[in-house]
């Protein structure tokens, strides 16, 4: 078979998927000149493939993505194509839970108090603290993330509960699973809520007014999945009126967010600028995850993190 890989691997990243795939023509093309020349001869490609590499691909069975959101990737010929696509799923899991649980022992142990007060030179005792072994963690979207989120939240004694899209077997860590329709209950019932679910046409806009309107005066929100699942106007009048606590962002309805943003001024707020995913093992992870996919379509064997196309549209 032949493996397209574009943009090209550096050597090293080369070496590891040339170890797996004994008897597969690669090539690692510099330039979309000579990836759209390989094209028509590949069965799998690693990278990202465009609408012009789409319509010259005749071959192409399987395409793995080296991101895992996919909401700025995908386009309607590739949704209606029979690629089977797999995307970087897991790989951001740990780091991205470890985030959103910084946030959370921030805000429990009165750190974003404290940390102003250190920028002006106050020595003042005195914030709103939690015991988090009192609180409910509850998590929108129990992927990957939120499941590495709900391991740490009741590591730290919360009670948590969550809400899935298309929800398996409750994991012993977890005390409610719930469907996505029960997101009201959830919003209602947590201390902390954290955002987990991924792009897609039913998470836009997900959680506005009428959603933080159900969170508890004393509630913290958290958003470390994608900007456009809070609104961020509804998201600020709450916090300048006092209908909930507090919220710690990664990201943004806007990105970069706009430095005459009222959320810069809020003291009740923790501000990142889209960095939750940043750690020095995502590069390895990510071609563990092809040639970890490799073997296995060379093998006849399912892929992992297959992407349900259509759900992106």
């Amino acid at each position: 078979m032949n493996l397209l890989i574009y943009p090209a691997l550096s050597p090293g990243e080369l070496a590891q998927v040339q170890a797996v795939s004994e008897g597969v023509e690669i090539v690692n093309a510099q330039s979309e000149a000579e990836a759209l020349a390989a094209i028509g001869e590949a069965e799998a490609m690693y990278g990202n493939l465009t609408p012009a590499l789409l319509a010259q691909a005749a071959k192409l069975k399987w395409l793995q993505t080296p991101i895992a959101g996919l909401e700025h990737y995908m386009f309607p010929a590739l949704a209606d194509s029979p690629v089977v696509l797999s995307n970087m799923a897991k790989i951001y899991n740990d780091m991205i839970a470890d985030h959103a649980m910084t946030y959370i022992l921030m805000f429990a142990r009165g750190f974003h108090v404290y940390f102003r007060r250190q920028m002006v030179g106050v020595w003042e005792v005195g914030a709103p603290v939690r015991h988090l072994a009192d609180c409910t963690l509850g998590i929108i979207g129990l992927g990957g993330i939120g499941t590495d989120l709900a391991q740490r939240g009741k590591a730290h004694g919360m009670r948590v509960i969550a809400t899935e899209a298309r929800p398996g077997d409750k994991p012993d860590f977890v005390d409610e699973l719930w469907p996505a329709a029960r997101l009201k209950d959830l919003m209602a019932q947590a201390d902390f809520v954290v955002s987990c679910v991924p792009q897609t046409p039913a998470t836009v806009g997900l959680i506005g007014a009428a959603e933080i309107g159900l969170m508890k005066p004393s509630a913290f929100l958290i958003n470390i999945s994608r900007g456009v699942v809070v609104k961020l106007d509804a998201l600020v009048a709450a916090l300048q009126t006092g209908r909930i606590a507090g919220a710690g962002l990664d990201v943004y309805e806007i990105e970069p967010l706009p430095a005459d943003h009222p959320l810069w001024a809020m003291g009740n707020v923790i501000l990142t600028p889209h960095v939750a995913a940043i750690n020095p093992h995502v590069a390895q992870r990510r071609i563990d995850t092809l040639t970890g996919n490799l073997r296995r379509y060379l093998a006849g064997e399912p892929l992992r993190n297959v992407v349900d196309k259509q759900m992106l549209f």
